[in-house]
């Protein structure tokens, strides 16, 4: 049987890493995005304590004006030792700002962030909706990456100048859940199977979720339970986007 997962890491190339590693990237939007904020919140707490359970940290990219509504989530996020990222202001779309707008909001969310003890280095655009305006304003900003849908396999430099930003690349995410034609099953046989590839060849691989996407069925947290149970078996590292930018890219 064709494993259609491994050609496809085979196909895209990408440089190897020490280890196969696994990022769990969750984007905690709260209610800005349109979803429920409670489901939001429930999901976070599950997500949570899942990772506690099994001594995991992960990434959770975080919108900054929950700093101003809820700053206890954000606090809890990282008092539990997991990365806090940028996921935009009240998650705009990096693209339809004016240059000024988009400056001005990079500097707003650092300044809310630091309200609450966090400096991200990382930032994700909403919908992956990011331009190369956005890749100078991070850099000069003092941001260390952006992550961000991409077919590549591992990170790579996408600004030098005035400081080196590094793109980590999420390889797929939860959405394909509420796409057409998407269930719980061949979303986690497809996840598994990237977790799968990524271990056979010793790859980075980025999986994006949404808290409330996985609160709102029960079947879908165990899909990303299972996942998760997965990549341990395989002995796949599973760490967080600062913790692989300080291993050097």
């Amino acid at each position: 049987m064709i494993d259609r997962a491994r050609l496809r890491f085979m196909r895209r190339g990408g440089a190897r890493v020490k280890r196969a590693t696994l990022v769990l990237s969750f984007d905690y939007e709260r209610g800005f995005a349109g979803e429920d904020a409670r489901l939001a919140d429930d999901g976070l707490e599950r997500v949570l304590s899942e990772l506690g359970r099994r001594g995991l940290k992960a990434t959770f990219n975080c919108v900054a004006k929950i700093v101003e509504a809820a700053p206890q989530r954000i606090r809890a996020i990282a008092a539990s030792g997991h990365e806090v990222s940028c996921h935009g202001y009240a998650h705009e779309s990096p693209r339809d700002l004016a240059d000024g707008e988009l400056g001005a909001m990079v500097r707003r969310c650092i300044d809310l962030f630091a309200a609450v003890g966090v400096r991200p280095i990382g930032f994700r655009s909403p919908q992956s909706h990011w331009d190369e305006r956005l890749m100078r304003a991070l850099a000069a900003n003092g941001f260390g990456y952006s992550a961000e849908r991409d077919r590549k396999n591992g990170p790579y430099v996408m600004v030098s100048e005035p400081r080196r930003l590094v793109r980590m690349p999420i390889a797929t995410d939860d959405w394909d859940y509420v796409r057409p034609g998407g269930t719980g099953g061949s979303v986690q046989a497809k996840h598994a199977g990237l977790v799968r590839a990524a271990a056979r060849l010793n790859r980075f691989l980025a999986i994006g979720y949404h808290p409330w996407l996985l609160a709102s069925d029960s079947g879908r947290q165990r899909d990303w339970e299972r996942t998760v149970d997965e990549a341990i078996s395989l002995g796949v590292r599973i760490g967080t986007f600062a913790e692989f930018l300080a291993d050097g890219v």
